[in-house]
């Protein structure tokens, strides 16, 4: 950031994704348009914690967890 800051280095950032995007697949999912869905779970917010320790350790088979709150 110091280097950024002093050289004057522009920096420009684009995001692809509108929020109307992230409805729309969560839509999909919730009605099974995207078929099996195996490679993702859902768990309790509460779970946050031990659902990161179990991604990083390989215990959970999901590529995803989803925190429900």
């Amino acid at each position: 950031m110091r280097k950024l800051t002093l050289q004057e280095v522009s920096f420009i950032g684009t995001y692809t994704y509108t929020m109307s995007d992230f409805q729309a697949c969560v839509a999909a999912m919730h009605f099974g348009a995207l078929g099996d869905l195996d490679w993702f779970e859902e768990r309790d917010l509460s779970d946050g914690t031990s659902a990161f320790s179990d991604l990083i350790e390989g215990r959970s088979t999901a590529a995803i967890i989803v925190l429900r709150p």
